[in-house]
């Protein structure tokens, strides 16, 4: 009768283990980047899409330069009085810089923050006119 196991039934367990985790690790970290992606699009549109209706209705565009740092970390959304004009208000935290530029009759919403802190941004910037996205750094 035999009890436990050998050496080599648990080496190659082991084995069997670091090469799922290996395989796993960065698989995981592109899809955290990738849902990190999403969140600057889908704010940027937000953000058009509001600037948009603010011309429908007043006939003008809002301009509002990005403050602060560019983010590494998560931060809360700043309220400020361009966002509130176009009724704007994220409740979650947000991993990207924005702002809206006033260009030649229309505008660009940007978009720039750090996701892996490694000291280069990435750069979204949504044209008001055609609604094409210029991606720099980021996940496209």
């Amino acid at each position: 009768m035999r009890r436990g196991f050998t050496i080599i039934e648990l080496a190659y367990v082991i084995a069997v283990m670091a090469l799922l985790t290996a395989i796993t690790v960065p698989t995981y970290r592109f899809i955290v980047l990738r849902a990190h992606a999403t969140e600057v699009r889908a704010t940027l549109h937000t953000i058009a899409h509001a600037e948009q209706q603010h011309f429908r209705d007043r006939g003008a565009y809002v301009s509002c330069p990005p403050e602060g740092e560019i983010p590494t970390d998560p931060v809360p959304w700043t309220a400020r009085p361009c966002w509130d004009a176009l009724h704007i208000e994220v409740n979650d935290a947000v991993r990207y810089r924005y702002g809206v530029e006033l260009v030649d009759g229309s505008f660009v919403v940007i978009a720039e923050g750090d996701l892996d802190g490694d000291g280069r941004s990435s750069s979204y910037r949504l044209d008001g006119r055609t609604l094409h996205l210029d991606v720099e750094g980021g996940l496209r």
